[in-house]
């Protein structure tokens, strides 16, 4: 059966095919699903073979924690710019997304309004 070696949701496209060629170069069969049209969907890539996955993910977690010990720390400022540039790329997620947040926080406080 399929095992998921890595997901790709929120992942750059540096980062997404660093790890194709690392499995590439291991000689590790995989394939890939996309999150589709409405982005509901496990976007990742994917391995049959459970011996080839468990290599496929060490490979991946010692290149990520490579890639940890090489990211810059952010500043808040920096994560407010991030913020409003996903909001203008994505402006009705994030108004989705805020009329959410303030739905579920009216309906946590209401109890004890009333």
């Amino acid at each position: 059966m399929a095992q998921l070696v890595f997901r790709l949701k929120n992942v750059p496209e540096q980062e997404a095919d660093d790890i194709r060629e690392l499995l590439s170069e291991h000689d590790i069969e995989f394939y890939e699903t996309s999150a589709g049209r409405w982005q509901i969907s496990m976007a990742g890539i994917w391995v049959r073979d459970k011996e080839q996955a468990l290599i496929a993910k060490s490979l991946i977690a010692e290149d990520q924690s490579q890639r940890a010990g090489n990211a810059i720390p952010i500043s808040p400022l920096d994560w407010l710019r991030g913020l409003i540039s996903h909001a203008r790329q994505n402006p009705l997620e994030f108004v989705f997304t805020l009329v959410a947040i303030v739905f579920v926080g009216a309906l946590s406080v209401l109890p004890f309004m009333l």
